[in-house]
């Protein structure tokens, strides 16, 4: 195995064994930090997946967002071509299930241009103290982050974190990451 598929392996076999309670306190805790910055109060419209375990809980980030008057915008992936848009999700719309268990807009949702997403919360695997991540391998954000102008945010555990890991010329850094409190 290379290098990241190996660190991506061993952080989710980690993260895996969070029982339900961690992972909703831990995922708090991130949102919290969240709502606690700038970038997160200036913004009016809010690029966002909806997480599946492991992953830093969003479903109440999106319910906060929309409390706040925010335009919540999720991803929908074309597995083929590796591209990524995001469409406009509003309570109570309907999501489709896609590859891996991910859950995105139909086609009847209204695009959101990069421009109009002034906040960009980018998951990921495994990350460095300067930003760069290690994804789920799919490459989508990779691509995505390439043309994006807005700011960029990641959350993240402190199992999430590396002190280093082999760049590759697409590996783009978001601006700033939120790592959780200690939680030991």
């Amino acid at each position: 195995m290379e290098e990241k598929a190996i660190l991506r392996h061993d952080t989710l076999a980690k993260l895996n064994e969070m029982d339900e309670i961690t992972y909703e306190n831990r995922s708090a805790s991130l949102a919290k930090q969240l709502y606690n910055e700038e970038v997160w109060h200036q913004a009016t419209t809010i690029g966002i997946t909806i997480a599946r375990f492991p992953e830093v809980a969003t479903k109440e980030i999106i319910r906060r967002a929309w409390l706040e008057g925010k335009i919540v915008a999720i991803p929908e992936t074309n597995n083929k071509t590796r591209a990524m848009h995001f469409r406009r999700y509003q309570p109570n719309d309907p999501l489709i299930q896609k590859a891996l268990g991910l859950y995105e807009p139909t086609k009847d949702a209204p695009i959101i241009s990069e421009e109009e997403i002034d906040l960009l919360i980018v998951p990921g695997v495994v990350f460095r103290s300067d930003g760069y991540r290690i994804g789920f391998g799919g490459g989508f954000y990779d691509r995505y982050l390439a043309g994006y102008k807005g700011n960029t945010i990641s959350l993240c555990y402190t199992d999430q974190m590396t002190t280093n890991f082999t760049l590759e010329n697409h590996d783009l850094p978001v601006q700033k990451l939120l790592i959780e409190a200690n939680q030991k």
